[in-house]
């Protein structure tokens, strides 16, 4: 088959760390806002930042140990109530005091762009002394896990150079038990930016057919073009254990090369599942010098193959409009690819607006 590699901006402002999930037939955006946290709901999803309805649910109260550094939220279903966990600082201390905490909001039968969520306070049973950034959760095996972006245990005063992931199992949405182990650390040249040497930004993604199941990071320093996205896949056994896991050698998704246009530095992503496809939502820039600035969320496509996820290695073209994004695919072909083809523009846009949320996770246990 071949492989439509499109790339569609969804925001036409800077929403950095994007995080989608599908529920109610809506789709709720969250991302860093600095120093509040924002939830966006629309019924399309490409036409999201045009078309949605924009909620502030929580700032954090001025003079607390996280008042400032609101970082790369998520938005998730657990136990049937909404959770949003961020990253947060005290403003006096800076970065070095990034933790994370949890908000509690409505029920998950209900919408969560309502305002005024419960604060949870931080989550407890990480370690305290640990900076600890980008946490997401994942069900694996029938038990609940946080996996987050820390710096190293041997030197974390001293580690903001480097940052590697963790995991630690959960026994409630707020409380996680046993020790945090490292399962990834940045070793390959391609995870480094000059002196620092990071992996953050984790996402749990499987397969339709669940043969393939692993986590997709961001690596590289978020503020250049040369930041991208790789992945670590989940061989079985116990999750805390780090023989569990085995890193791909080449990355999932990095911009393209010396005059290829943008977008750079795409990173960050969350994935959703929609009219049978996944899709990966990233944030990347315009221009290779913007930084931290203007870092938009974008759309495209992943394909799975035997070897398990695939992007085509760089972004693809960028197109302006989602009847774009939606055309039949005319070339790109790659081996060993799964699924099914290309489906009409007409058929397929009738479909995106409230298609019925495949993604959404029931977890019963608590």
């Amino acid at each position: 088959m071949s492989y439509n590699n499109t790339v569609l901006t969804i925001t036409d402002v800077s929403t950095p760390d994007p995080f989608v999930v599908q529920a109610h037939g809506r789709y709720y955006l969250t991302f860093t806002a600095g120093d509040h946290v924002e939830v966006w709901c629309s019924d399309n999803l490409l036409t999201l930042g045009s078309n949605c309805e924009k909620t502030t649910v929580w700032r954090p109260p001025p003079n607390t140990h996280y008042s400032g550094g609101v970082w790369a939220p998520e938005l998730h279903d657990i136990g049937g109530r909404w959770y949003i966990y961020v990253a947060c600082e005290n403003p006096p201390e800076g970065n070095k005091s990034h933790r994370m905490y949890v908000l509690g909001g409505p029920p998950s039968t209900q919408t969560p762009c309502v305002p005024d969520w419960e604060f949870l306070g931080p989550i407890q049973g990480l370690p305290p002394q640990q900076w600890a950034i980008d946490g997401t959760v994942a069900s694996i095996g029938g038990y609940l896990y946080f996996i987050y972006s820390g710096w190293p245990f041997d030197n974390h005063q001293l580690s903001d150079k480097v940052q590697e992931l963790f995991i630690i199992r959960l026994t409630s949405a707020t409380t996680a038990a046993g020790p945090a182990v490292c399962i990834c650390q940045p070793r390959e040249h391609w995870e480094r930016s000059d002196a620092s040497a990071i992996n953050e930004g984790p996402q749990w993604l499987s397969s339709p057919d669940g043969g393939w199941q692993g986590i997709v990071y961001s690596c590289a320093g978020s503020w250049t073009r040369d930041y991208k996205m790789n992945t670590i896949r989940y061989l079985g056994g116990d999750p805390v254990d780090p023989r569990s896991w085995s890193k791909s050698r080449r990355p999932l998704l990095t911009a393209r090369g010396p005059n290829g246009g943008g977008p750079y530095g795409p990173g960050h992503g969350s994935f959703v599942q929609t009219m049978g496809e996944t899709w990966a939502v990233f944030h990347g820039t315009d221009r290779e010098t913007d930084g931290w600035e203007n870092r938009k969320a974008r759309v495209q496509r992943v394909v799975w193959t035997a070897e398990g996820p695939y992007m085509s290695g760089t972004v693809g073209r960028l197109v302006g409009n989602e009847a774009a994004f939606l055309a039949v695919s005319t070339g790109g072909g790659f081996p060993g690819s799964q699924g099914g083809g290309q489906q009409n523009v007409f058929s397929r846009s009738k479909r995106l607006s409230g298609f019925m949320d495949k993604m959404k996770k029931k977890i019963n246990e608590f």
